[in-house]
């Protein structure tokens, strides 16, 4: 899908601590140097960094970034309920905000720009250790609905930055990911 992006453009990754929400920043800003792109990231996380809520959130621009915090996020994924709850809103007019399909009532009316997927699911789907990788397959999501960052330096960034042992069943999930996002990208338009 190619969308017309801000520039910056802010994204917000929100969810449970243990489920990578920290590293899926990381991960992006890191494509998104290899794009080219200037990068400014931040972590909050609570003291129960395990469980808990957890958010970090990158701004992405082709010119040097003076303002670093996100205010209204142009590009949002919520991994978990409360993360809905919490760090969904306010969404940029035009956004997209990703959300784990478990994390809505299935008769919520979801707002304009929402896409539920089935993120935790898919990476169950993976193997023993793939609920590991949810944070993954919804970066390979987010990169199919936005084309926030290049496919090619996603991959990359995971190279780098994942741990060996990890790297593979990680790649897979980028894949599924981009899977799961390509056909809700094909309905947005």
């Amino acid at each position: 899908m190619t969308r017309s992006l801000p520039d910056p453009i802010q994204v917000r990754f929100a969810g449970a601590g243990g489920q990578g929400v920290i590293l899926a920043g990381v991960l992006i800003a890191e494509a998104g140097m290899h794009d080219g792109l200037h990068v400014v990231a931040t972590q909050s996380y609570g003291p129960e960094a395990r469980l808990g809520a957890a958010k970090t959130e990158v701004v992405l621009s082709h010119r040097p970034i003076v303002f670093p915090e996100v205010r209204v996020p142009d590009l949002i994924v919520c991994l978990s309920e409360e993360a809905y709850r919490k760090h969904a809103r306010p969404l940029a007019a035009g956004g997209v905000r990703l959300v784990e399909e478990t994390a809505v009532a299935p008769d919520v009316q979801l707002e304009p720009g929402t896409v539920t997927a089935p993120l935790l699911a898919t990476a169950r789907g993976l193997g023993p250790n793939g609920a590991v990788a949810a944070n993954v397959v919804a970066l390979g999501a987010l990169v199919a609905l936005s084309e926030v960052v290049t496919e090619e330096s996603l991959r990359r960034a995971l190279r780098l930055r994942v741990k060996p042992a990890l790297l593979e069943l990680n790649e897979r999930a980028f894949e599924a990911g981009l899977a799961l996002g390509r056909p809700a990208a094909t309905r947005a338009q």
